[in-house]
């Protein structure tokens, strides 16, 4: 039983209304991403160095101040009138404070005046607490604290509960015009940047660089988000309408020239690992195509690296290995571009080897039977190449922590999608085809069944 998926309420990626329950059904998706983040591969690098820190133990809970506010207050620093702050580990001097319109990971706990145990603690449910600052989805207190606070930074905080709960308070529990301990720890932030920020230019003003660049930098900085939580389709649309804008616009000299090209590169590189995540590899080898124009036919050996996974996809095996040994040239010691050489050179291997055994039982057979034409037997090459690949994938899947995985329909022929019904057959494995988005396949394991 795949023991990484919470148990609890959990929010939903999309919302979903009565309506759509009632009458024909949805089909929904959690938003894991507190819990899992998008995988990097040789992809989108992370902005967070910090998001391993070490959990908390029990002690944590425990308040760091019994006696009363007023003698905390005197080894504190004051903020403004409602807050008063105290560091006890410094943050990294390299970042900027949490600025609005940023993912905030932190950890923290409320204690009122003289209370050894929190009324209120992330710790409490074992995880960490993510929000958006700007979005008022917190009490103002937690989020006017965070924001002067940097990443890998601990403090404590006396907050009025004017940011908090007010006068009346919520009693029990919400103790009326009462202040409040804070303790909270920030593990890092992330700039979520704006998917409708080009939407707030003028339409006179779309085709200046000046105006146009810091915008399509902000839907840059939300496609990222969107990778990390797995909404790869609003990444790509996201991407998509940012390398539009730049390329509408008129360049005023070298400089911004460079600007461009720079911003360009970057979102293109990106576009290429989310249409490799969406089973699009043939988007991804026309990205490249760009890229090769944009680095003046040098790209790096990242997208070297996408380039070998699309072209690997689309079957084009022998390209593929020619693009990771290019990358490899780039960086020679990358274990992940060595062990998908290894693969290509496998999967050219048994075609080889495929391709002699069909050559050879149609000579064998050549006096008994009509002979096949060269597109029968090069035909059938790839069905039994295409055999062995499905073969493969599953028994990964099969050892793999993961539950199901999915594929695209529109993807596969008839002929080979019979087959991956065979396959999936053959190991006890479940295929469906989604009622919502007919193009998705889903394979899927037997769901264990405990006493």
């Amino acid at each position: 039983m795949d023991d990484s998926y919470p148990i609890g309420p959990q929010l939903l990626k999309e919302p979903v209304s009565f309506n759509q329950l009632v009458d024909n059904g949805v089909e929904f998706e959690l938003d894991l991403a507190q819990q899992h983040s998008a995988s990097n591969d040789v992809g989108l690098e992370s902005d967070s160095d910090y998001e391993d820190a070490e959990d908390v133990d029990s002690e944590a809970l425990l308040s760091p101040w019994t006696q009363s506010f007023e003698e905390l207050r005197e080894l504190m620093n004051k903020i403004n009138e409602f807050m008063y702050k105290r560091t006890t580990r410094e943050g990294h001097v390299d970042r900027d404070v949490v600025p609005e319109k940023a993912r905030v990971s932190v950890r923290y706990s409320f204690y009122w005046e003289g209370v050894g145990a929190p009324f209120d603690s992330s710790m409490l449910r074992g995880t960490k607490f993510e929000f958006e600052t700007g979005q008022k989805s917190v009490v103002m207190g937690l989020e006017a604290a965070v924001l002067t606070m940097r990443p890998y930074e601990q403090a404590e905080f006396i907050i009025s509960y004017k940011l908090l709960f007010g006068e009346l308070g919520c009693p029990p529990r919400i103790k009326p015009m009462a202040d409040a301990l804070l303790k909270v720890e920030v593990i890092d932030y992330t700039l979520i940047g704006d998917a409708e920020a080009i939407n707030g230019i003028p339409k006179e003003d779309r085709d200046k660089f000046c105006v146009v660049y810091p915008k399509a930098q902000d839907m840059h900085l939300h496609g990222k988000d969107c990778v990390k939580r797995g909404r790869y389709r609003d990444a790509a649309s996201t991407f998509e309408r940012a390398i539009n804008s730049l390329n509408y616009c008129r360049l005023a000299n070298d400089e911004e020239e460079r600007r461009q090209t720079d911003l360009l590169i970057t979102l293109t590189q990106n576009l290429m690992v989310v249409y490799n995540k969406l089973n699009r590899p043939q988007r991804a080898c026309i990205m490249m195509k760009s890229l090769r124009r944009l680095t003046e036919n040098n790209p790096s050996c990242k997208a070297l690296f996408l380039e070998g996974r699309a072209l690997a996809a689309l079957g084009e095996y022998d390209r593929a290995r020619d693009a990771f040994v290019q990358a490899q040239a780039k960086q020679p010691e990358n274990k992940e571009i060595s062990d998908e050489i290894i693969r290509m050179n496998k999967r050219i291997s048994q075609y080889k080897k495929a391709s002699r055994e069909l050559w050879s039982r149609a000579f064998a057979n050549k006096e008994k039977s009509a002979p096949k034409t060269a597109a029968q037997q090069e035909k059938e090459v790839d069905e039994e190449v295409f055999k062995n690949e499905i073969e493969e994938v599953v028994q990964d899947f099969e050892t793999s922590d993961e539950q199901e995985i999915h594929f695209s329909r529109t993807t596969f022929s008839d002929a080979q999608f019979e087959t991956v019904c065979n396959v999936a057959k053959d190991h006890n494995l479940k295929l469906t085809l989604s009622h919502v988005h007919e193009d998705v396949l889903t394979l899927s394991k037997e769901e264990v069944k405990l006493d």
